[in-house]
């Protein structure tokens, strides 16, 4: 009988589908949990294909990939061991790479990735397990005072076992520490000492999700008989931290800084120490200032330019990392996932060579904007509403605050339910497309056209 068994999946999860608002799935009722998931496919978002040379890989191995709703898995042919252990044993050299076309036009207006990137490499050596989850992002890096941070970046503080993320709301730095008006804490809490909850609620603080398992438990989220630990949020995300250069065919290298009559480019892949290959560079006249390396030959993968003098003595600041990438351009790629044998909880098989099938998770964070409202003549606004006039235009009306885009977020107040006022009608403006976004200021806006409202109970 011909078996096979999961060598490892990944999920690939992306928090404008699966949020609702600034409510993150996490934090969702059971019954909106499962619908937010049974509404969304990463195949409407990526199209994620084995390269060439994984092809090979795969049939080698006596492999199988499979795509799911939530992203993809490999499956191996096994033994009839228990536990069972793959027919064709993973190397040294094992090396599956996955690449990531984005089939939505729109991604890059509702996924924030930080800084602007061409090309994103994700993979199971980020050794980035937090919370019970494996990652296939790199960590979210902690404050750099010396960095420039634009509107949209994120940065992580350690908060116990897991870590605190922070949104960047307009550009800002360097500074030597940060400036609190700048940021903003992802994602909310949803617990309020004042709210009423019933049993069965779902609330969110300090990263941990609880339920409460009475009515009107009190305020003490450890008290065992009133509420239950649900869940610890990893808060791991793609984003500038996975972001590598990528040559299809040539690689330009600027080395006039140098100032070699010649010079020689050793191309060695990451973790190696015997080259690829040796590529050997003279100037016709003067120095060297811009030389054009061939990596045609190249198999895919992260790999080392090493700039050396004609005497094979390596040039300082010379040192290039970057991912050699020969399917992704007939492919459009904007990323890959890299796959190996692993290690630690990341590895594939167990010390006795069996299938431990791992689960790995590639996050995405939904982009977070200004929602602006323009109307044709001054628009009134509301008691309670979320919404105020910018500048002296009464016609535009925009939040105080980014709020973070998402399919099935609600909308802005433009006045809210009070019952001490005579006008007691809620009336929500809707939330915008993500097709209409404008960088303005240092920020981020969306922006939505409306006729003028009228206000009243």
């Amino acid at each position: 009988m011909i078996r096979y068994r999961t060598l490892f999946e990944v999920d690939i999860a992306h928090d404008y589908f699966t949020s609702r608002g600034e409510i993150v799935l996490d934090a969702q009722s059971d019954a909106d949990r499962a619908a937010l998931t049974a509404l969304y496919s990463a195949a409407d978002v990526l199209d994620i294909q084995p390269d060439a040379a994984t092809l090979a890989t795969l049939a080698g191995h006596r492999l199988v990939f499979r795509s799911t709703r939530t992203g993809f898995f490999v499956a191996a042919q096994v033994d009839a061991s228990t536990p069972p252990r793959p027919l064709v044993a993973p190397g040294g050299a094992f090396r599956l790479a996955f690449l990531l076309r984005v089939r939505d036009a729109r991604f890059a207006n509702y996924t924030e990735l930080g800084q602007p990137a061409n090309f994103y490499r994700f993979g199971n050596d980020a050794l980035n397990r937090v919370a019970g989850v494996s990652y296939l992002s790199r960590p979210v890096p902690a404050f750099d005072p010396t960095r420039r941070y634009l509107a949209g970046d994120v940065r992580a503080e350690a908060a116990g076992p897991t870590f605190d993320l922070f949104l960047a709301l307009r550009d800002s730095g360097p500074a030597a520490t940060p400036v609190a008006a700048d940021w903003r804490r992802i994602p909310a809490d949803t617990f309020s000492a004042s709210a009423s909850y019933r049993s069965g609620a779902v609330v969110l603080a300090a990263n941990r999700v609880y339920r409460a398992l009475v009515d009107a438990p009190g305020t003490d989220l450890t008290n065992a008989a009133q509420w239950q630990p649900v869940a610890l949020l990893g808060n791991q995300y793609a984003g500038a931290a996975d972001a590598m250069r990528a040559d299809f065919g040539f690689a330009t290298l600027d080395i006039a800084s140098a100032a070699l009559t010649g010079a020689i480019v050793r191309v060695t892949r990451a973790g190696a120490a015997t080259p690829l290959s040796e590529q050997r560079f003279a100037a016709e006249q003067g120095t060297l200032s811009r030389i054009r390396v061939d990596l045609r030959a190249l198999p895919s993968g992260i790999c080392r330019l090493d700039v050396l003098d004609d005497a094979q003595t390596p040039q300082p600041g010379l040192t290039t990392s970057l991912f050699v990438a020969p399917d992704a351009r007939s492919a459009g790629a904007f990323g890959v996932i890299e796959i190996t044998r692993g290690t630690a909880d990341y590895a594939l098989l167990d010390g006795a060579g069996a299938l431990r099938s791992p689960r790995y998770v590639l996050r995405f964070l939904n982009r977070a904007t200004r929602w602006r409202y323009i109307f044709p003549a001054a628009q009134a606004v509301g008691a309670g509403a979320d919404v105020a006039a910018e500048g002296a235009d009464q016609r535009v009306l925009v939040t105080a605050a980014a709020r973070p885009l998402s399919r099935f977020g609600a909308g802005s107040r433009l006045q809210a339910d009070v019952s001490a006022t005579p006008a007691s009608e809620e009336i929500l403006l809707p939330a915008p497309e993500v097709d209409r976004l404008r960088r303005q200021n240092d920020e981020w806006f969306s922006e939505t056209h409306l006729p003028n409202l009228t206000l009243g109970p």
